[in-house]
């Protein structure tokens, strides 16, 4: 009797192990974001004037002009099976975006070479009033020393227009069109988008944690800049009468690049129950 209570104990230790295991290899793998938007993370409230950044860099980015409304309710993105409640940000009007237009003591600094930005967006239509603006992270001065910029096409039909990396002080400029980053998502539909820059090699392009494309990059980015220029909904404080129609409920960046695996587990893994939660759940199954 006592036996089999011994070997009862030694099994249920040994699935308690393997479930703790799992549980901590699946629950962050991840390097947290220097850049992390998310208006459920930050406690978001209509009356704010930032967009407060939950990601290791800290700091926050102001509003120009009218503040972008602040909508909650679902977001599903059928084919991944991914149903959540949360918010969102969306300007309804040009000059409505969150950028800063020089550093100051709250700007976000982020230092990168190889990197990861992924977005959870949708289109809304055709632009506003000029172009098409969907976020840019630059160095200072702007468009002197290197930054990544992204519009999407002016009708509004889904598609991204161009995607643009540059080191402007070496000269070196990537530019990247619809026909060669493939990145369409439609009009009014959430999807996840994400882009993986590897320094002087490669830029690989994702849609709901899928591989759409992955082309060659010239351009070689460096640590030593500061990125401190931000723009969501347009592309710098100066240039937000290009604001983007479209809505963004996350905006992460990544300081190095992520596999596939690692893409896949952050388009699913947002929004997810707590890794504790998950465990007293496996302990509970684990006892029946």
């Amino acid at each position: 009797m006592n036996m089999c209570i011994v070997g009862t104990k030694v099994i249920v230790g040994m699935l308690i192990f393997i479930a703790l295991t799992l549980s901590t290899a699946l629950s962050d793998p991840i390097p947290d974001p220097v850049l992390y938007f998310n208006p459920v993370e930050t406690d978001q409230v209509k009356e704010d004037t930032v967009w407060r950044n939950a990601g290791t860099a800290g700091g926050e980015v102001e509003k120009a002009g009218v503040t972008p409304v602040l909508e909650e309710g679902l977001i599903e993105i059928k084919q991944l099976r991914f149903k959540h409640e949360a918010k969102w940000y969306t300007p309804k009007r040009s000059f409505s975006v969150f950028t800063n237009g020089v550093r100051h003591a709250k700007t976000p600094v982020v230092n990168l070479e190889d990197f990861t930005m992924g977005l959870l967006m949708k289109i809304n239509g055709a632009f506003f009033a000029q172009e098409h603006h969907l976020v840019a992270l630059q160095a200072h001065p702007r468009e002197q020393v290197q930054g990544i910029r992204i519009w999407l096409d002016t009708s509004g039909n889904g598609d991204f227009a161009r995607i643009i990396i540059a080191r402007h002080d070496l000269d070196l400029v990537d530019d990247w069109g619809t026909g060669i980053h493939k990145i369409q998502i439609g009009e009014k539909q959430w999807h996840w988008v994400h882009l993986v820059f590897e320094s002087g090699d490669s830029m690989t392009f994702y849609v709901d944690g899928e591989k759409v494309a992955k082309n060659g990059a010239g351009a070689k980015w460096t640590k030593e800049h500061d990125m401190v220029l931000h723009g969501i909904f347009a592309h710098s404080f100066g240039e937000a009468i290009r604001t983007c129609n479209c809505s963004i409920a996350i905006y992460r960046v990544y300081d190095r690049a992520l596999t596939q695996a690692e893409i896949s587990q952050n388009v699913r893994g947002s929004y997810a129950v707590d890794s504790a939660d998950k465990l007293t759940t496996t302990w509970g199954n684990v006892k029946r």
